[in-house]
């Protein structure tokens, strides 16, 4: 590891050496000792600002800070280069900017995706192992669903015991945008991995049946 020049004590030299030199490990140790707290600082609060209220889950917020370091480093490290500060200060805003674009751009996606399923498409929920004729006939007599039709038909085909938990898996799969992964991270239940997709699974299927049936 190359040691740091003396030289170096100001923030807008660092990101001068590390945007020329980016093989140097001395220069990028130096940097994330430096900038990591802020970086990590500034998603923190921009989520907060944003309506979450809570500070954002702990796989989200490294998600986000390693989005962060990618938006630094691409494109020949375009970012370093194109700083045009001369204070500490300056660099540090310019940084805190970049970690809040990129919480920013996350929950703006994530609102769209949340926005796009307050109507769930019947096709998508059709479009795994069922009778393709079938498939095809139901969702051209009923293309979409809105969120109170979907919990309606959910109700009516789930009446068992598990009924309120798979009925809210599926939700938060189908309505909210949730991976299969992303919901056994939240540990709502303690059905697993596989075993929560194997459960959506059996929901279309029975899904599937109900508004075949309604054609």
């Amino acid at each position: 590891m190359a040691d740091l020049p003396l030289t170096v004590n100001t923030n807008p030299e660092l990101f001068r050496l590390c945007a020329n030199d980016p093989d140097n490990d001395g220069y990028w140790q130096e940097f994330v000792r430096r900038f990591n707290p802020l970086l990590a600082r500034s998603i923190a609060v921009a989520w907060r600002r944003n309506g979450q209220g809570d500070w954002p889950p702990a796989d989200v917020a490294a998600d986000l800070l390693q989005d962060s370091y990618t938006a630094i480093v691409k494109n020949d490290f375009r970012l370093l280069h194109n700083f045009r500060g001369a204070t500490n200060a300056e660099a540090e805003a310019y940084l805190a900017q970049t970690a809040i674009n990129q919480t920013i751009t996350y929950l703006r996606n994530r609102k769209a995706l949340r926005r796009a399923a307050d109507e769930v498409s019947l096709q998508e929920l059709l479009d795994e192992q069922g009778d393709a004729t079938l498939a095809d006939a139901a969702a051209h007599s009923v293309p979409n669903l809105t969120v109170r039709e979907l919990i309606q038909a959910l109700e009516h085909c789930f009446d068992g015991p598990n009924s309120k938990r798979d009925i809210l898996i599926f939700l938060l799969y189908a309505h909210d945008g949730y991976t299969v992964a992303e919901i056994a991270r939240m540990e709502i239940c303690d059905l697993k991995e596989t075993s929560i997709a194997n459960l959506l699974g059996q929901m279309k299927m029975r899904l599937r049946k109900y508004f075949s049936a309604k054609v």
